[in-house]
């Protein structure tokens, strides 16, 4: 079962509306990659934990790679990875300049099959 507490929220876009109760997802500890790659390693598993930090780390850095690199990453059932631009505008083409107008890169995760049924399982 997910852990979840109780809060009182205003709606964000009705600032005079009454609170109302919302859940809240919580959780109980972190689990770092040595863990996570620990637990994966205890499924009868071929692979170390070690093996699965290094995969894990390579991973990772190969995403940033390409993401970066205008790439859109599809991973299956984990799903896809993409990336966004926050920015602000420029009155022309011209006159757009990344260094100035974009203010964030975003990463995003489209949740993949099996990530998107989550509640039925929790």
């Amino acid at each position: 079962m997910v852990n979840y507490s109780i809060v009182m929220r205003n709606n964000p876009m009705d600032a005079d509306a009454a609170k109302k109760a919302y859940a809240s997802a919580q959780y109980a500890e972190v689990m770092d990659i040595n863990r996570f790659a620990e637990h994966i390693a205890s499924h009868g598993c071929v692979y170390k934990r070690a093996d699965i930090v290094a995969i894990l780390t390579m991973a990772v850095d190969c995403m940033r790679e390409q993401l970066l690199a205008g790439q859109k990453i599809q991973l299956g059932d984990l799903g896809d990875f993409s990336i966004s631009i926050n920015s602000i505008g420029a009155e022309s083409a011209a006159d757009y300049s990344p260094a100035i107008h974009v203010r964030k890169l975003n990463v995003n995760w489209s949740a993949g099959t099996r990530f998107q049924n989550l509640q039925e399982e929790a």
